[in-house]
């Protein structure tokens, strides 16, 4: 058995057209280039999803099934404590970035054919009631723009994930460097959680 049969037909036009659509966009890649990076007959693309545009949809819907399910899972119950918010902040940078990373073909199809999978408007949703929520608590500033913060976050890190080849160019960025990738994720968290300016105590 070959390495191709050992890999579902259907999987294997996903991971083909992820990488296709990510390579060319979506109107520069043909079915023919899928199917045979796929290593399966061109009819194959009808017989799974009915088109191109099918198949490109069912792209999308891998985005959100894969990237973002466990950060969903992070923000689906409201922190306890203080330590509690900090340290699902934390977690939330780190499995979004480790998914980004693991599949960025996925990220680059979304970001590139201007996609806004249905995953991706829950996911931001439950970010903000979960900052919300913090607010309630006394865990979050009452005056923080919960929606403003959950996007600069977001886009913090899909910006990271996209712009891999002129970090490393420009600034000897490795990315998929384990240490870099905690250093990164703990001064973002420290940032977005503490800010820049030192804490005004009363009577200072």
């Amino acid at each position: 058995m070959s390495d191709a049969d050992a890999v579902p037909t259907r999987q294997r036009l996903l991971s083909a057209g992820a990488e296709v659509f990510a390579e060319k966009g979506y109107e520069g890649g043909s079915t023919r280039d899928i199917c045979a990076r796929a290593d399966t007959s061109i009819n194959m693309v009808h017989h799974y999803f009915g088109s191109k545009a099918g198949l490109l949809e069912a792209i999308v819907e891998q985005y959100g099934e894969h990237v973002l399910a466990v950060p969903m899972q992070l923000l689906a119950v409201p922190a306890k404590s203080r330590d509690d918010f900090v340290s699902r902040v934390e977690m939330l940078f780190v499995t979004t970035l480790e998914a980004c990373l693991e599949y960025r073909n996925l990220l680059k199809v979304v970001m590139g054919e201007d996609a806004s999978p249905q995953a991706l408007v829950d996911y931001t949703e439950t970010f903000v009631q979960f900052l919300d929520r913090g607010k309630h608590d006394g865990l979050v500033r009452e005056s923080l723009d919960t929606t403003m913060i959950t996007g600069a976050i977001l886009d913090r890190i899909i910006n990271q994930v996209l712009y891999i080849p002129g970090l490393s160019e420009a600034h000897g960025i490795d990315v998929t460097d384990p240490d870099y990738r905690e250093r990164w994720c703990s001064s973002n968290v420290d940032f977005f959680v503490h800010g820049m300016l030192p804490a005004v105590h009363p009577g200072t």
